[in-house]
């Protein structure tokens, strides 16, 4: 067990040490920086996490669905992670003084220490791109609303597997067409 643990392991570091050093060639080429760093990469970084789920779900149907739902909740789990720490951190770091509604870039010190601590004299001043990636975000989020609604309906209820299933079919491709349309419109 130990053995295949660490081969798995060294597979998926040497896996993702590829993509990695791939993708910083790909964004080399000017031309097709903007779709590499847009849609190229993010699905080469999720090629181990499905790698990680596909392996996990082979094996007996009972114990493959319990394993499937624990790689999804750490799959949903480091995705959450890896959005909200280094958006947390980029805003506790780039904090300056409010002035009449207006962040003071120009200020020295740029944050002063008597404003530091409060929530409402401080702050950072986003871009315009980052309300318009915000509002893509919230679009595309309504594809895993558009299963999850039915799901939690339907868990409620006294159904079979088999029923659970046939009930949610239909919303799982509708998420899957939504999530895939936001995907490519973006």
């Amino acid at each position: 067990l130990l053995w295949l643990f660490l081969t798995f392991g060294f597979t998926l570091f040497q896996g993702s040490s590829l993509i990695a050093e791939g993708s910083d060639l790909l964004l080399l080429v000017p031309a097709y920086a903007g779709i590499v760093g847009s849609c190229v990469l993010p699905v080469l970084g999720a090629v181990p996490d499905g790698a990680i789920m596909l392996f996990s779900g082979m094996g007996e149907i009972s114990q493959a669905q319990e394993q499937l739902a624990v790689g999804v909740g750490a799959l949903a789990g480091s995705t959450i992670m890896l959005l909200t720490i280094p958006w947390a951190l980029a805003t506790i770091a780039g904090r300056v003084d409010i002035d009449n509604g207006e962040c003071n870039y120009k200020g020295k010190p740029k944050l002063s220490s008597e404003k530091a601590l409060t929530l409402y004299q401080c702050g950072v001043a986003p871009y315009s791109q980052v309300r318009t990636g915000a509002i893509a975000m919230m679009l595309t989020s309504i594809s895993y609303l558009i299963i999850q609604g039915p799901c939690i309906k339907l868990e409620m209820s006294d159904l079979t597997g088999k029923e659970l299933a046939a009930g949610e079919k239909w919303f799982a491709l509708l998420g899957l067409c939504t999530a895939l349309f936001g995907f490519f419109a973006y």
